[in-house]
């Protein structure tokens, strides 16, 4: 697993060409492939079109296969570091972790029960291992790597505290160990290993696609431990195994704890990890890889220098070069003919509970229920804004109906697959209005949908914020969340940045998930102490004026069975909540167009320009979809990533928003990529582009716009839709409207982006501080540049 990653820059120019091809040869042959098939299509036509695919290869002799890791006689330290800002602050940022290598991922049933052993010692806030960390007061909060990793061969087990300093090390091993024992000696709280039991039996049941297809969900569960030899479709049996274990624990009551004692305890292969903060990372890598390029120079002969030169200028030449037709003719496509104009739909129907606006969508959710009440936030006077996140992350986490935090989470764990809140907003879809929400979701079993309900009733209506150390605790995790988040996703921050200037939901975006709610909760953070009371007297006044029924709007998505549960347990809600909360005229924030550059340690940088644009209500709307995917896997595509050497360059169009961006991702470019940025529309609107590419961009849109949906993110858009008020009849316009793009509707769209809305247009980067000083030495236009917190 050393090897596993995307390759070293130290590393990666000791890479001859012949090694790199013989790599490919044989790994990415089919004789090292594994093919997982689902879905409704017959397994003869699959293996058809497998067999059509794998012909003219040859069987090579290959071996992928993984040398288990010797184990440890005795535990071992591991320091290292980590770059942040040259002027930043080091105290109090270094990461400390415990970590165990464990069992073979093949042993499914005794894998279950390390996970549930996971779950009840740190996937709450009642956990007794997670409660004795974030109680000690060494750190911060949990480190995001906590908990069980199933994907390599052996499994592992990592605990720890970020925001701590480097002589808390042992003291929190201690900690971590001292717990470890006590659990093994008392054993867990019953409730604790139900909660746990029923997360694991949640995650199995929900059908969740997140980012992937659910098919490619149960794929990675199956090659979790194929890929070592293991039977594939064993870990899919998951019903039989709960109830294997559920029998073993009640024949051994001391099951878990005993799992505590052999995996955690009398297991000395674990490793103390220290990554401590340094202000000269960056810079010493750099000043190290630009010495080894010299050292390379200053072995080659001048021939060889020269012919390095010719292969990069051939290099260059060829990557400026169209594809050639008789290439691209040997690649597999759909026809827009092989689209069918129908349009899926999500089943919604109105109705009201006790007086209260709802929806519901009978959708098939494998017995789980989903319910969203979305409370109206458009008013909320504008120095309480940036209050209203952390006013959910509270509701969510602390004690309620006279229960502390840690009896809730029980009950959160134990009768819930999941309650959390977050804020939304958009844009209507004449583009004459906007909404904003604070939506709380929960999701439950059929059998426990009263529990689940009664639940979110006593945190809305009886929250207690009365204590003050978990109030901090979860203000620190909500920032640290949230700055953990920032340099993997960098580009989407960038845009949020660069948006925030041109509508109010997109400031409202900003203000609630972004660089300004990250600001805002470092602030409340470090004043805590001084600002506590002022901090909870906000919050109460804030959850007086939102939780209320008229502001309310509740959605419901599951099965007929589960709709009536949901129903049934709303009634009671509804009589819980205060009457009242009829909606104001809506806040309104100061916007200005602005070019920012954000200071992050990063090699990289992340470059967003954010224009206005239509929305779906524009005849012009459709085109624009179609000229963000052309640009996209075209011109884009071509000149950050292949010619510029970023990971990534894209085009966004956002009909529900109004907006239309360009992004890169990891770009080792900042004056360059915006002159790509300048050149793409001018390009776009001047050019005609070929039947051929315009029908590979509109079946691009076309996949965007149909991208499947989980019976979750179906009823949650449904919801969202309707705050738009965008109808099926508005989305089937649309979508034909894409199919019916022409060149000249896709110049004009891109020829409506440069002016006027150019000018008011914002540009937003993300990098280190010298890249962004470097680039203000040559810009027309400087940036702002401002520390990231």
């Amino acid at each position: 697993y050393a090897f596993d990653s995307g390759g070293d820059p130290r590393v990666i120019p000791s890479l001859t060409y012949e090694q790199f091809k013989e790599f490919h040869r044989a790994y990415y042959s089919p004789t090292n492939a594994r093919f997982l098939l689902y879905g409704d299509i017959p397994t003869e036509d699959h293996l058809t079109f497998l067999e059509e695919m794998l012909t003219g290869f040859d069987h090579v002799k290959v071996s992928s296969y993984i040398e288990a890791q010797g184990r440890w006689q005795r535990p071992a330290i591991k320091h290292d570091f980590y770059p942040v800002g040259k002027d930043e602050d080091l105290k109090g940022k270094t990461t400390i972790n415990v970590a165990w290598m464990m069992m073979e991922n093949t042993d499914h049933e005794n894998i279950l029960l390390l996970q549930t052993v996971s779950g009840a010692l740190v996937g709450s806030a009642a956990g007794p291992l997670r409660k004795a960390l974030v109680d000690s007061g060494l750190g911060e909060d949990i480190t995001p790597v906590t908990g069980l990793e199933r994907d390599l061969r052996q499994v592992t087990f990592a605990v720890g505290l970020r925001g701590t300093n480097t002589d808390c090390a042992k003291r929190i091993e201690e900690l971590i160990l001292e717990s470890l024992h006590k659990v093994a000696k008392d054993g867990f709280d019953r409730e604790t290993i139900e909660g746990a039991l029923h997360e694991v039996e949640f995650r199995r049941k929900e059908i969740v696609r997140s980012q992937m297809p659910y098919g490619i969900i149960l794929m990675w569960r199956a090659y979790r431990t194929w890929l070592y030899d293991g039977d594939p479709l064993e870990g899919l049996k998951f019903s039989e195994i709960l109830r294997k274990i559920r029998e073993r624990w009640r024949k051994e009551p001391d099951l878990f704890q005993k799992f505590v004692q052999r995996w955690f305890l009398d297991n000395p292969h674990r490793l103390l990890s220290i990554m401590e903060p340094s202000n000269t990372y960056t810079e010493e890598h750099e000043d190290y890889f630009q010495k080894e390029m010299a050292r390379l120079k200053t072995s080659l002969s001048q021939g060889e220098l020269e012919d390095i030169r010719k292969e990069s200028l051939s290099l260059r030449s060829m990557q400026a070069e169209p594809d050639r037709p008789d290439a691209l003719s040997t690649l597999p496509r759909l026809k827009l003919g092989d689209i069918p104009r129908a349009m899926e739909t999500i089943p919604t129907e109105k109705f009201e509970i006790a007086g209260i606006h709802a929806l519901k969508h009978k959708i098939f959710a494998n017995g789980i229920a989903y319910l969203d009440l979305a409370f109206d936030v458009s008013d909320i006077p504008e120095e309480l804004q940036p209050y209203l996140p952390l006013l959910g992350k509270l509701t969510a986490g602390m004690g309620a109906a006279g229960l502390g935090y840690e009896e809730m989470a029980k009950r959160i764990a134990l009768k819930t697959g999941g309650l959390w809140c977050n804020l939304s907003a958009g844009t209507t879809t004449d583009g004459k209005g906007n909404w904003q929400k604070m939506i709380f979701r929960v999701k439950a079993l059929h059998r426990n949908v009263p529990d689940a309900v009664n639940i979110v009733s006593d945190i809305l209506t009886e929250g207690d914020l009365s204590d003050e150390e978990r109030m901090r605790d979860l203000a620190l995790e909500a920032k640290n969340n949230l700055h953990s988040s920032v340099v993997p996703s960098a580009h989407l921050f960038a845009r949020m940045t660069a948006a925030a200037s041109l509508s109010v939901p997109a400031y409202r975006e900003e203000e609630w998930n972004g660089r300004y709610q990250l600001r805002f909760l470092k602030n409340i953070s470090e004043r805590f102490q001084d600002s506590k009371e002022d901090l909870r007297e906000k919050l109460d006044r804030l959850r007086t004026m939102v939780f209320r029924k008229e502001r309310l709007i509740l959605n419901l998505t599951a099965d007929p069975d589960g709709i009536d549960l949901l129903t049934e347990g709303l009634e009671s809600l509804a009589g819980r909540l205060a009457y009242g909360g009829s909606v104001d005229v809506p806040s309104s924030p100061e916007l200005f167009s602005r070019r920012c550059g954000v200071v992050i340690p990063a090699e990289v940088c992340y470059v967003a320009r954010v224009f206005p644009a239509p929305t779906y209500s524009d005849p012009l709307s459709p085109a624009l979809m179609v000229l963000a995917r052309q640009l996209s896997s075209g011109y884009l595509y071509k000149h950050i990533r292949v010619q510029g050497g970023a990971y990534g360059g894209m085009s966004q169009y956002d009909p529900a928003c109004g907006l239309f961006s360009f992004l890169s991702y990891r770009d080792p470019n900042l004056i360059e990529t915006l002159k790509v940025y300048d050149d793409a529309i001018d390009l776009m609107s001047g050019t005609r582009i070929k039947d051929e590419e315009l029908n590979k961009a509109i079946i691009s849109a076309i996949g965007s716009f149909d991208r499947p949906m989980d019976p979750s993110s179906k009823g949650y858009t449904a919801m969202i839709r309707n705050f738009a008020g965008l109808t099926d009849e508005d989305r089937r316009r649309f979508r034909n409207g894409i199919f019916d793009v022409r060149a000249g509707s896709l110049m004009e769209a891109a020829g409506r982006l440069p002016a006027p809305a150019a000018e008011s247009s914002s540009v937003a980067v993300y990098a280190a501080i010298d890249r962004l000083n470097k680039a203000n030495e040559t810009l027309d236009q400087k940036l702002e540049i401002e520390p990231l917190m």
